[in-house]
């Protein structure tokens, strides 16, 4: 095959890449990442890309369309910047690391003194510890690395430990530090910690490089099975590195100063990481190939830090239900509630847990990828040009975009604000038919007639026209996007109740409800209840708690008692298959009505 160049606009980034490679394809050669949550199959219509030619333009999929000469192809009607939620709720946990510095001044050789340099080390830390000698473990990295350290530090030095391990050993008072991951199925975040006082450096984030291949975990799984799992997990390996080494850069620190690395993420994506094949986790009952903490060394699973770090994947639950949701269950404390609490993440699995100190119950919804725009006809991420709010108010649909420019679509917050002002002036009624012209009953929907249209067969409303989006098409939201998030709230609402019902308890019993996540930090509690997602009688108790996950592996390397404590929540949380129960289909039957109109 011929090589050809694909040169991208407005990026100005040229990618050279064999003849009849599709431009997905070049894109990703060129490190850009756009939209294609049906992994490239061609039928979400999400990777809209136009190859200039001349004065001409044509638009095409960049999935579906074959490079067969030099181009030159305009992504700017695609959102290749994300908004990604970092912080979030924090709680304080004792100093305790897995990993930590002590100094000591190891005796010099002598001719009546002709112990080893490790023995002579090991001494020097029992005494300084009152570790048991015996007790601690030969190592061959930190021996190898032991004389030239204590003769170029005139043998006083920082022994680094894991726990009653030596694993290194350098000149006293270099930095120490551990980094956080939280592997998200759409985003990575990273938050990299001084070990020696517990303070936050700085954190970074990405998209998971792992969206080209599909939006979900079930395409993930499947892409994953056809033979491809070693590409998936060289692609996050190289993206955890990379958000590492960016983190470093900005506070001038050396790979070589990490020794503690922490990872939370959903079954899935765990496994994919640890180059696992999530083949089980694709076919009923949905088992796990592990769930278990796990301590390795990082070098083996791809992390570029120093040689002797150690690696800890925190546990996993059952079915999709991962690290992710124990690491936000640790956050929150879910362990030792005195009321009945239930943790929800509205992000791409929909994972939620109920109870308190005496019972912990979870499970998980497919509800993510219609929150997250993947099968919204104008559904995007959050990202510059969504639509993030919407409000109808005296006839006029008004709305934000984040960045302030012109919309190019909407997001999950702006979309549940619109289905639920939708449904509050009666133009959705209580079983997701959106209503046209004389079949409005409400006189404060007939105010919003004029956004009503019809597109292709399908009733929508007209949020932007084409004369002020920057893709120069109308954005809609249709009847088919109305069902879509029926079915998502639906599922949603349903999980909640089953939970209920396994604890035996009453939904309005609950006295908290933490969202965690970037979707439910930005989504208004009043617009969830107008749905019906979350109850209507609990809109009150509702409370945003940001990255949860993320803020539950900073705890676990902040102290190794938090990552013991991580291993324990999850034994105790039992899991609900929903798909197996029986009682699901009718309880998920009845959560599909929307309220009525006001």
């Amino acid at each position: 095959m011929n090589p050809v160049k694909v040169t991208f606009k407005p990026q100005d980034i040229t990618a050279t890449v064999e003849e009849g490679k599709t431009i997905m394809e070049a894109l990703i050669a060129a490190g850009l990442k756009i939209d294609a949550p049906c992994g490239g199959r061609g039928v979400c219509g999400k990777c809209k890309v136009k190859i200039i030619q001349g004065s001409e333009e044509k638009t095409v999929l960049a999935c579906q369309t074959m490079i067969k000469e030099d181009m030159t192809v305009d992504i700017s009607g695609q959102n290749v910047g994300h908004r990604i939620l970092m912080g979030g709720t924090t709680r304080e946990t004792k100093l305790g690391p897995a990993v930590y510095a002590i100094q000591i001044t190891v005796p010099k050789p002598t001719t009546s003194d002709l112990r080893s340099c490790w023995d002579r080390t090991k001494q020097a830390v029992s005494d300084k510890t009152g570790l048991d000698i015996e007790a601690i473990p030969a190592n061959s990295y930190a021996a190898s690395r032991l004389y030239h350290t204590l003769e170029t530090n005139n043998y006083t030095v920082d022994v680094i430990m894991f726990e009653n391990e030596i694993i290194d050993v350098k000149s006293p008072d270099e930095p120490v530090l551990g980094i956080a991951y939280d592997i998200g199925t759409t985003t990575v975040a990273a938050y990299l910690i001084d070990l020696r006082n517990g303070r936050e450096l700085v954190s970074s984030s990405t998209l998971n490089p792992q969206v080209k291949y599909g939006a979900d975990v079930i395409m993930r799984t499947k892409y994953a099975i056809e033979e491809n799992l070693e590409d998936l997990t060289a692609d996050i390996q190289q993206a955890l590195s990379e958000l590492c080494d960016t983190c470093l850069q900005k506070v001038d620190k050396r790979s070589e100063h990490v020794y503690l690395a922490a990872i939370v993420g959903n079954t899935c994506m765990h496994h994919l990481y640890m180059g696992i094949s999530p083949a089980s986790l694709a076919f009923a009952p949905y088992t796990p190939a592990i769930t278990e903490s796990i301590i390795v060394r990082a070098f083996e699973y791809g992390l570029k830090i120093n040689a002797a770090a150690k690696l800890m994947m925190l546990p996993n639950i059952a079915g999709f239900v991962g690290a992710d949701t124990v690491g936000a269950s640790l956050a929150a404390e879910m362990d030792i509630k005195d009321d009945l609490t239930l943790l929800i993440d509205i992000g791409t699995n929909g994972e939620m847990v109920l109870g308190n100190k005496n019972r912990l119950i979870a499970c998980s919804t497919a509800a993510g990828p219609a929150f997250e725009g993947a099968v919204i006809t104008f559904g995007m991420r959050g990202a510059q040009g969504a639509i993030d709010h919407v409000s109808f108010s005296d006839g006029k649909i008004q709305y934000s975009v984040i960045g302030d420019v012109a919309p190019l679509g909407i997001c999950g917050s702006g979309i549940v604000d619109l289905v639920s002002e939708l449904v509050r002036v009666g133009i959705v009624d209580s079983g997701g038919r959106l209503l046209m012209g004389d079949e409005i009953q409400s006189e404060e929907g007939k105010k919003y007639t004029g956004y009503i249209d019809t597109v292709n067969g399908l009733r929508c409303i007209v949020l932007a026209d084409e004369k002020i989006s920057q893709n120069g098409e109308n954005i809609v939201f249709t009847q088919k996007d109305v069902r879509e998030i029926q079915l998502a709230k639906g599922a949603m609402a349903a999980g909640i109740g089953m939970l209920a019902k396994k604890l035996n308890v009453d939904v309005d019993a609950i006295s908290q409800i933490m969202i965690a996540g970037a979707f439910g930090s930005f989504m208004l509690p009043k617009s969830a209840c107008g749905i019906s997602l979350i109850p209507p009688a609990l809109e009150k108790k509702v409370m945003a708690i940001g990255n949860a996950a993320g803020q539950g592996a900073k705890l676990t390397i902040l102290n190794h008692m938090e990552f013991k404590r991580a291993h324990a929540i999850a034994l105790k949380i039992e899991y609900l298959e929903l798909a197996a129960d029986p009682e699901f289909q009718d309880v998920f039957i009845d959560q599909l009505e929307f309220p009525s109109a006001e």
